[in-house]
Order: C-alpha cells, then sequence, then structure tokens
C-alpha cells in the first residue's frame, strides 16, 4: 500500500532536514520531484561512501524521487517552474529565512499562484528572533537544545554522533506535513504555511525526560528525580559489551541471579526502584562485577532465561547480520545502475502487512530535468532553448 499515491511534492531542500522528510514520504508513494542547482546539486551527494559516483548518504534520503537541475533565478524558467508548482500540493524548502523570497519563491507569492498548496519551512532557528541570520549545522543545534548537555549526564558534554537534530525535524516535518494533507482534504484548511525550525523539534523530542527536573516553575515542592541518562550505560564482558536495564523488582532479582551475584537482592541500598535509581551507579559497579566474568554470550543468554531486557553491542558489521535487524528485510537491498548493489534501511511503517518498495533508485543530478518539462507540455525547442540559456542542465 502506498498512501501518499497521487501526492506530489516539490522540494528546494539539501543536506538532511528536507530530503529525509520529504523521502519518508517519497517511500510511501507521493512524487517528489527535487529542484537542485546546476553544476553542484545537493551538498550530501559528496558526503560519505560512494561508487560509481553515487554516494550513499544521498542514496538513502532520496530513492524513490526525482531530480531537476535547474537555476531557480533565471527568468526563463519561471513560467514552467509555476506550472509545476501549480501541479503540486507540497512545497518543502530548508534554505536560510528570506532566501526564496528574493528568488520569487517565497510563500507569499507562491499562495496568491496555488492558494491549496503546503508551503513548508524548516530552518535551523526559524525564521524571526535573534538566531535566524545564522548560518546552522546539526552540531550548533545539538548544543543550544541540550542534546550536548544530556549525553555529558552532568559532566562533560557530548554531541550525539549522528546527526540527531536534522532527523528529529526531518521526522516532525514529515508528520505535519501529513497533518496538513489530512486537514486540507477534511475541508479544515486550504494551503498554508507549515514551519519547523531544528530547534523546536529537539526541544520537543528532548523535553518529556531530560527535562522533567526543569518542567516546574519555581523550586517549591519539587522533588528532583535522577535523569534517564544517568541509567544509559555499558556493561563489560569478557570479550564486548552489553546493556542490561532493570526497572521492575523482578528485572533486578532475576539480574542478580543471572550475574552470579543473588546476595545483591538483599542489599539494603537497592530494595525498592527509588533505591536503585537514586544509587545507579552502585547497583552498576555490582553488576559489572558478575558480566566482568562472563562472555557477552554467556550474560545475554542468562538474561534472557531470566526475563532482563538485555542485549549485546553490535558493532556496524554485526547490524547487518543480525537476525532482529534483517527480520521482514529490515535492511534490504536493491540494484543501482550507477552505483551497483545497495543496501539500505527499509521503509519503516508498514501498511496492511506489507513494506514500500525501492520504486526508483536515488536520482542523479538532473536526472529528470527533461521528463519533467515534457509533462508541463514544454516542446523540445522550449527545453532546448533552456538548457541553451543556462536554465536547466
Amino acid at each position: 500500500m502506498e498512501p501518499m499515491r497521487g501526492i506530489r511534492i516539490i522540494e528546494v531542500t539539501t543536506n538532511a532536514s528536507g530530503p529525509l522528510a520529504t523521502g519518508i514520504l517519497a517511500d510511501q508513494g507521493a512524487d517528489v520531484i527535487r529542484l537542485e542547482t546546476i553544476g553542484a546539486g545537493d551538498p550530501a551527494r559528496h558526503v560519505g561512501g560512494s561508487r560509481g559516483g553515487v554516494g550513499a548518504y544521498h542514496a538513502q534520503m532520496n530513492r524513490n524521487k526525482r531530480s531537476m537541475a535547474v537555476d531557480l533565478k533565471n527568468p526563463l524558467l519561471r513560467e514552467p517552474l509555476l506550472r509545476l508548482i501549480r501541479s503540486a500540493d507540497v512545497f518543502v524548502q530548508n534554505s536560510r529565512p528570506g532566501a526564496l523570497d528574493r528568488s520569487g519563491y517565497g510563500f507569499e507569492e507562491l499562495h496568491k499562484l496555488h492558494p491549496s498548496l503546503i508551503y513548508v519551512s524548516i530552518s535551523g532557528f526559524g525564521a524571526t528572533g535573534p538566531a535566524a541570520h545564522q548560518r546552522v549545522y546539526d552540531p550548533v543545534i545539538q548544543s543550544v537544545s541540550g542534546f550536548a548537555a544530556a549525553q555529558g549526564a552532568g559532566g562533560e558534554p557530548q554531541l550525539v554522533r549522528t546527526i540527531a537534530s536534522d532527523k528529529v525535524a526531518a521526522l516532525t516535518a514529515a508528520q505535519a506535513i501529513s497533518a496538513a494533507l489530512f486537514a486540507r482534504d477534511r475541508g479544515l484548511v486550504g494551503g498554508h504555511h507549515v514551519e519547523i525550525s531544528m530547534l523546536a523539534a529537539s526541544l520537543q523530542f528532548l523535553w518529556p525526560e531530560v527535562f522533567w527536573n526543569h518542567s516546574f516553575v519555581g523550586e517549591e515542592g519539587v522533588q528532583r528525580k535522577p535523569l534517564i541518562s544517568d541509567f544509559y550505560r555499558l556493561l563489560p564482558t569478557k570479550d564486548g559489551f552489553v546493556t542490561i536495564i532493570v526497572v521492575g523488582d523482578g528485572e533486578f532479582q532475576g539480574a542478580c541471579r543471572g550475574l552470579g551475584i543473588p546476595d545483591l537482592m538483599h542489599d539494603p541500598r537497592f530494595q525498592t526502584l527509588g533505591d536503585r535509581f537514586a544509587r545507579y551507579s552502585e547497583l552498576f559497579a555490582e553488576f559489572a562485577k558478575g558480566a566482568d566474568l562472563m562472555t557477552t554470550a554467556e550474560v545475554v543468554k542468562r538474561m534472557d532465561e531470566e526475563g532482563v531486557p538485555c542485549a549485546r553491542v553490535n558493532t556496524l558489521d554485526d547490524v547487518l547480520s543480525d537476525e532482529r535487524c534483517t527480520h521482514a528485510d529490515g535492511i534490504i537491498e536493491y540494484d543501482h545502475p550507477q552505483g551497483g548493489r545497495l543496501r539500505q534501511a527499509r521503509p519503516a511503517a508498514v501498511f496492511d502487512g506489507e513494506a514500500n518498495t525501492v520504486r526508483r533508485p536515488a536520482p542523479m543530478l538532473g536526472q529528470h530535468t527533461d521528463e519533467v518539462l515534457r509533462s508541463l507540455d514544454c516542446s523540445a525547442e522550449e527545453i532546448a532553448a533552456l538548457r541553451q540559456a543556462g536554465a536547466v542542465a
């Protein structure tokens, strides 16, 4: 099932927050057309491992899309592009605030042209405010939002070593686009402007547990509790690492038995969940005494027998062969004409028991320029004139 089939999305986005958002919808059937800069295209094309001119980073986020190579500032291209935009349901951009307004493709301009168009703007800090003008990459938002502080667990701050703020913004945008389409189809609204900042999305993502000691205004009567980050630790074994999480009394007791330290069940320091949370560093040290004497496989087996949540810490290579990851085609393979055989994560959402497939591999820069122009009734002569003028490539 492709629930987004029949929805057309035009995107002027780069890097991750925009392409990943539209990529989720492309996987679900939307016709996503990328407008990329002639020559360079999306910088993400040149990031990470590659083969045959195909970058794996770009290929995951931009499969099931089409690409046009264009010069948005060229006046000859404006009329065909406006025809394309009139055919669309959604327009997504993550340029710096004001950039597309100056090119004539801002919300006000396109809303007049196409009143039912859903226009989506993704930015770092939002369109207004003291930092609206600043250039932003993921580590900047991680530092401002609390991501880095949370990883430090009260000590030296650490960045999450993935583009967490970009991805959170992308997931938020994909959901917001779906909600806007749903509202439009119900007749609640027509076209409107959806604005998402990486900072706002990150704050929303972090707030429930990272800020639970900062959610009450004023200190009176507030019972502060350790953060969940205090409990996110890995236990070393004889040959690797595992994670063990104990919350309920039964899990705690099972871990003590499985790790060969049954006397710990009666230690007065750890009798209740509150006790264990308050003294988690001490509990972790006791668990380590047992795990140090076992292999990873032994710890995992014993914890499974005791019903204690536990897992081996996979290397990246391990992930590719872990049956939990590969089950139900969690990792897929297919052929790219230029990149060869590709391995990727499958579209996560499953509809009616059937995962969506890769209808087309990520496009090469400008691969579909002529195809899209022809669909707009541009003649061969008109396309040649646009190319001669440097409006398309």
